[in-house]
């Protein structure tokens, strides 16, 4: 594969020297994209008022003597159980002995207690040091108080500032009206007791702004840039680096939700449905004279998803469903369809209406009847379906739908009124963008109300329970390209290529894939097809829900044929890891990759796996103040996090993904797209290949019907494959919406290229430790590679820890700095981390654990050297009764003397395909 310009030529061949022609191999190789996607928040994190500066500096002293006292208390404990010899019994009994169980017991001494020492500390200098500590602990603990309320003071006066920012109050009040109301209030500068308990969540969302890259309204900002070849500056700081020199552009859409809950109302009415083409369902399976249809209904339930049932319908096959099914594979309007069938009828008896009638004088009247009331029957069963009035992709839904409405003939006035609701709404939603923060809700609210009126005019009012209607979407992005020289470094590419073998041992897609392999082999036989890739369907979600059980280093279920290599090589990995480790990992801070365990590790992967092509997408961030490149994710690539923001982005973007895409896939490859919408907004994006599949051949230039999947032998795996031509297909889904959440008969083509959940934890060695007031924390050290950090620290708190931190800081006092000192101590906490929800038990079903995490609080900044953040931390905290995980923050955003913006880069990387000779077979 050609090495992009952006490339250094070390990346280009990481993990292996290529290999001799007379083998037919080549070797493992990964390049770079040419350029990036950024991610930045539009706000920069204030910099830190002088007073809070002072508050930190008191706080990492009585962090480090929290720290040096703990350190101390164990060996002190052996002193005082040696120095029984040196002193009289009483003094023994009554002084040193409950001294020693109350330091054992992590319980404050009594001062009457420690007044009895007499010449102890003397004899004891490991006690003479631990009372030094105390004495100067106590003298900060008085100097804490007032620097505290000061600092308190500084911070609300700069999260005021923030809260007057009009790009916080834009972003809020697409997410709350209530909120934007408490944002306001807070930038006002209140004081009064309803600020105050609004604080914590107005808190929470100002970080977001401020610190977290997830896309959403005016939080984050997304660019794209081309990497240069050469860097021809030292890699800034990303946050205080200029960035966005241009203005920022909204794009606001329609709920694509509710215009397909309301699509699918309008066709309830039989003129509407009667004026559009019509397609079948599926393609027909044929078993002893029988054609069995998938089928599948949407639903829209409220809220913001749309849910998809489906079945497997079944009926004799007779000639006129033969035929129907024959010529409504491309929409085909409904009178041509009858006429067809009618021709098709006229005089043959068929048993379709009474028959009869079809041998008289008026044979073809007759027989059109009989078509009409055959037709109308597959319609009400679902088996012939109307097509979408407009592209699913359109950009302007809602005006090609009253234009749409406009034209049909029937009950015109019903119709008007219909377009002319959608007309009144796309108007709201053309002036939301240009809105201010003020005139948000009402417009939202005045959206709600239109859409609920148009839902409830076509015949399907919103249930009565039901979430919130989300109107609208908004991105914001900069539409030229950035400047993104110096962003990334050569080693930094020759790391990540480095590591992209281990990700690929330890992705699901692999066992995924495998699984599927053998499933399908099991069905279909060695080199067998499957004609109707709508009948595989529920053994990929299968496939997936039990590829996720075998991602255990020590599963239960047996491997997939094939993957006894991988699962040797990881656990080789996870050794090779833990005996780099020689120190407990309760207390080590952090875990290297062995230097040997990279090489060659690609090579080592099975030739199935190596045999196509593939892409990562990684997520990236820089830490300054430490010389670190951080992972934040690692997930499929193939333009997918591009993808969304193409349209609106500069247009070289669009022509360099492509570009990028097509030349990954290799020499010969035929791609294929499928951008199945399913009501989310995100899944919008153009085309990037040559060809569509979809189920709408006005749209897409391939149908079901022009697919079948097949066991190819000489790669091993599971293709899909064009009947007509027998051309191998590769299948790329850049949409975001979850698989698990859309018609399970697309499962084979959203699974063509299942690449991108890639979980590093079994690599990383965990321990325990003593939380303060009893229980144990599990602590995961960070795990790195060069400067490349692929796994942050991480603390599991179990939901008793979790309680006791809680009450300990509410019960000490408005800005809890002791109770967090001290727990800082106990667990080795940085001043800085981030406050996730802990996993969820998973339930074995994915759609259902897919959901609940979506549920769970969001991840955010905790700064424990700042003093508001403290004084909202047991607010925070009561919102994860199920346990809280807490990350390490790299790079650190608080304690800065500049402003700067959390900036994440997003980078595709590409693994060629292993091009072998045509008559060599793949290792099983």
């Amino acid at each position: 594969m050609q090495q992009p310009p952006g490339t250094p030529p070390a990346a280009a061949t990481a993990g292996a020297a290529r290999s001799g022609a007379d083998t037919g191999v080549d070797a493992y190789r990964v390049s770079s994209a040419p350029y990036a996607l950024v991610r930045a928040t539009v706000l920069a994190h204030p910099a830190e008022p002088a007073a809070a500066t002072g508050l930190r500096t008191l706080l990492a002293r009585l962090h480090d003597l929290d720290r040096q006292l703990l350190e101390t208390t164990a060996p002190l404990c052996d002193d005082l159980h040696d120095s029984r010899d040196g002193h009289p019994a009483g003094l023994h009994r009554d002084v040193v002995l409950p001294l020693r169980r109350a330091l054992h017991n992590g319980r404050e001494p009594r001062p009457a207690l420690l007044e009895r020492l007499g010449d102890l500390p003397a004899r004891l200098p490991r006690l003479a040091h631990w009372l030094d500590l105390r004495t100067r602990r106590a003298a900060l603990l008085a100097d804490l108080a007032p620097a505290a309320e000061r600092a308190l003071t500084a911070e609300r006066r700069a999260l005021a500032a923030l809260c007057r920012e009009p790009a916080l109050t834009k972003a809020v009040a697409l997410t709350s009206a209530d909120l934007l109301r408490a944002v306001e209030r807070a930038g006002t500068g209140a004081q009064d007791r309803r600020t105050r308990k609004e604080e914590p969540a107005v808190l929470r969302y100002a970080l977001r702004a401020s610190t977290k890259t997830s896309p959403l309204s005016w939080f984050t900002a997304v660019g794209w840039g081309p990497l240069p070849a050469a860097t021809g500056r030292t890699v800034p700081a990303w946050g205080r680096a200029p960035l966005f020199t241009g203005p920022l552009r909204e794009v606001v859409q329609p709920s694509r939700t509710l215009t397909t809950a309301l699509t699918l109302a309008l066709l309830d009415a039989p003129h509407r449905r009667a004026a559009l083409p019509h397609r079948i369902t599926s393609t027909a399976r044929v078993t002893d004279g029988r054609a069995a249809y998938s089928r599948d209904r949407t639903a829209f339930a409220g809220g913001r998803y749309l849910m998809a049932a489906e079945d497997e319908a079944r009926l004799p096959h007779t000639g006129p469903l033969a035929l129907v099914t024959d010529h409504a594979g491309r929409p085909v309007p409904l009178d041509e369809l009858t006429e067809l069938l009618a021709a098709a009828l006229t005089g043959t008896g068929t048993g379709v209406g009474d028959g009869e009638g079809a041998r008289d004088g008026d044979g073809h009247r007759d027989g059109r009847a009989a078509a009409t009331g055959f037709l109308a029957r597959l319609a009400d069963t679902g088996l012939l379906v109307p097509a979408d009035p407009v592209p699913p992709q359109d950009p302007d839904p809602l005006g090609r739908i009253a234009g749409w409405l406009r034209s049909l003939d029937g009950d015109t006035a019903e119709d008007a009124a219909h377009a002319d609701r959608l007309d009144g709404i796309a108007r709201l939603t053309a002036a939301f963008a240009e809105a201010p923060a003020t005139a948000r809700p009402a417009l939202l609210t005045g959206l709600s109300h239109r859409w609920t009126e148009a839902l409830a005019a076509a015949g399907r009012p919103v249930p009565a329970v039901s979430a919130p209607l989300s109107p609208v979407s908004e991105d914001v992005v900069a539409p030229g390209p950035l400047d993104l020289d110096g962003f990334l470094g050569p080693a930094d590419h020759e790391a990540l290529a480095e590591v992209t073998a281990l990700a690929e041992l330890f992705d699901l897609g692999h066992l995924l894939r495998r699984t599927v392999r053998d499933r399908f082999v099991a069905r279909y036989g060695p080199g067998g097809r499957c004609p109707h890739p709508w009948e595989f369907g529920a053994d990929i979600a299968e496939a997936w829900e039990a590829a996720g059980r075998l991602a255990d280093l020590d599963p239960a279920d047996p491997l997939p044929s094939g993957t006894d290599g991988p699962a040797a090589l990881r656990a080789e990995a996870v050794r090779a890891v833990r005996d780099a480790l020689h120190a407990d990992p309760a207390t080590t801070r952090e875990v290297l990759l062995p230097p040997d365990l990279l090489k060659g590790l690609g090579d080592r992967l099975p030739d199935w796996a190596l045999a196509r092509p593939l892409s990562y997408a990684y997520f990236l961030q820089r830490d300054p103040r430490h010389g670190l490149l951080c992972v934040n994710q690692v997930y499929g690539g193939w333009g997918r996090f591009t993808s969304r923001f193409l349209d609106a982005l500069d247009p070289a973007a669009r022509t360099e993904v492509s570009r990028q895409v097509r030349r990954a896939l290799g020499p010969g490859a035929h791609a294929a797209q499928i951008r199945p919408v399913g009501g989310f907004n995100a899944n919008l994006h153009p085309l990037l290949v040559p060809d569509e599949i979809g189920p709408d051949r006005r749209w897409a230039s391939l149908g079901e019907a022009d697919l079948e999947l097949v066991h190819d032998e000489t790669a091993d795996q599971v293709r899909v494959r064009l009947r007509g031509t027998g051309e191998l297909l590769d299948v790329l889904y850049p949409g975001f919406l979850a698989p698990v959440l859309l018609p399970r008969r697309l499962g084979a083509h959203l699974s063509d290229h299942p690449h991108g959940l890639v979980d590093l934890r079994p690599l990383v060695p965990r321990g325990t430790r003593p939380a303060p007031g009893g229980g144990r924390v599990t602590h995961v050290p960070r795990l790195r590679h060069r400067d490349l950090v692929l796994r942050r620290r991480r603390w599991l708190l179990p939901p008793a820890a979790v309680e006791r931190l809680r009450a300990d800081l509410a019960a000490a006092g408005p800005v809890p700095a002791e109770a967090a000192a001290r727990w800082r101590a106990a667990l080795d906490l940085p001043e800085q981390v981030f406050l996730h929800p802990a996993g969820a038990v998973p339930t074995g079903r994915a759609a259902e654990d897919f959901l609940t995490g979506l549920s769970r609080p969001k991840p955010h900044l905790v700064d424990l050297g700042n003093a508001l953040h403290l004084r909202c931390l047991p607010k925070w905290l009561s919102r994860h009764g199920a346990g809280a995980v807490l990350e390490e923050a790299l790079p650190a955003p608080g304690g800065q003397d500049a402003p700067a913006r959390a900036v994440e880069l997003v980078l595709e990387v590409y693994r060629s395909g292993r091009r072998r000779r045509p008559d060599e077979r793949m290792s099983r």
